[in-house]
């Protein structure tokens, strides 16, 4: 679920160290663009030591709600259910979807130990929509012989650039956590009240 640790932690400090590269697409550019100046936000707030657990999952939460397009990686990993879940279990699911990213993954910056992190390369997606997607390659060293392949899916449309998934080692995490979440309802009966009360575990453990 989301409180593993390892791809939390990687995807987050990825997203913090991504640093900008020579582009002739303007798209690319702008995408990886958006990325660094997220990242140099967050490095200057939640990698803080002196900061509060409440400050630092705080300023996640809004940094996280503006790189990220929330709403919509919720409404994926749901699936099928979201189309049968009624309005107020939508609109608590989208809080407890926020609330267990926001509290399993703020507090792990102050782990962060100085690796390092190289934007290799970015592409350009085909979309069946009016946005445009970019994937933007990269590698995190855990250590130096072994590092950790981390896609970016980045969207826009207009102004709004927003990040839409995180592939690492090629296995996307929006797939995985639909896969998690439909199982989660599966086994509970079909019924979204089993993904509900598991998310509000999470988010009060």
């Amino acid at each position: 679920m989301i409180a593993r640790f390892t791809p939390a932690f990687v995807i987050v400090v990825a997203l913090l160290f991504a640093a900008p590269a020579a582009r002739a697409d303007q798209h690319l550019d702008a995408s990886v663009s958006f990325i660094k100046t997220l990242s140099e936000r967050a490095i200057s707030t939640l990698t803080d030591t002196d900061i509060s657990g409440q400050e630092r999952r705080t300023q996640f939460r809004n940094l996280f709600r503006e790189g990220f397009a929330v709403d919509g990686i919720a409404r994926f990993a749901l699936g099928r259910y979201w189309r049968s879940a009624s309005k107020q279990e939508r609109e608590e699911y989208l809080v407890l979807f926020e609330d267990v990213i926001v509290n399993t993954w703020a507090d792990r910056f102050s782990l962060y130990s100085g690796q390092a992190f190289e934007v290799r390369n970015a592409s350009n997606e085909p979309t069946n929509g009016p946005e445009k997607v970019a994937l933007v390659s990269s590698l995190f060293f855990t250590s130096p012989t072994s590092p950790v392949r981390i896609e970016w899916r980045v969207a826009s449309q207009g102004e709004i650039i927003k990040i839409v998934d995180v592939k690492l080692e090629g296995i996307s995490m929006a797939n995985t956590q639909r896969d998690e979440f439909n199982s989660v309802i599966r086994n509970g009966g079909r019924n979204l009240s089993a993904l509900l009360a598991r998310l509000r575990k999470m988010r009060d453990s």
